[in-house]
């Protein structure tokens, strides 16, 4: 029996419609969810290689943590927000800032540790006012800078002018907060 070269044309156009119905309806699905599965495979191998490299820094992050906790142990004892102001007044002076004026904030209670906050406005040079701070952040005391605003002043602007807020952190029972 042979074929019509009618029906070979019919046979290849119904192959051909098959193959493209299958094609449309089968693959392209399961094509485009592949390419889906790859863009999530390739956000989580990211994400894995950002838990790695934190995994990595643990050790570098245990060196720190204990050494802020030999810090803590060797930090200044506050007693008052007095004491705060008489370590402020010392680096300052050793830096050799001209203190204007201070006052004690309001103290903040908090579960386990109370905050100590002081306001000096002070005018000196670029090198002691940097002096001054490098002293501030290596003194022994738990001090941060919360707030520093810093002018030349109008009649010389080789002074500068500011004001900075010094808090210390310190536990309840007299020492360091940890």
């Amino acid at each position: 029996m042979a074929i019509s070269k009618r029906e070979r044309q019919l046979l290849w156009i119904t192959i051909t419609t098959v193959v493209v119905g299958v094609n449309v309806f089968l693959i392209s699905p399961l094509l485009s969810r592949w390419q889906g599965s790859k863009m999530d495979l390739s956000a989580k191998r990211r994400e894995l290689a950002t838990v790695q490299a934190t995994i990595a820094r643990a050790p570098e992050w245990r060196r720190s943590y204990e050494k802020m906790g030999r810090d803590l142990k060797q930090a200044e004892r506050f007693e008052s927000a007095t004491d705060v102001i008489k370590k402020v007044d010392a680096v300052g002076g050793a830096a050799g800032i001209l203190t204007q004026s201070k006052r004690p904030l309001k103290e903040e209670e908090h579960d386990v540790y109370r905050e100590w906050a002081v306001q000096y406005y002070f005018e000196a040079t670029t090198e002691p006012l940097v002096k001054f701070l490098h002293g501030l952040q290596t003194s022994s005391g738990f001090m941060t800078v919360e707030q520093l605003n810093v002018t030349t002043r109008p009649d010389n602007s080789g002074i500068l002018r500011g004001d900075i807020q010094i808090r210390a952190l310190v536990a309840k029972d007299g020492k360091p907060a940890s």
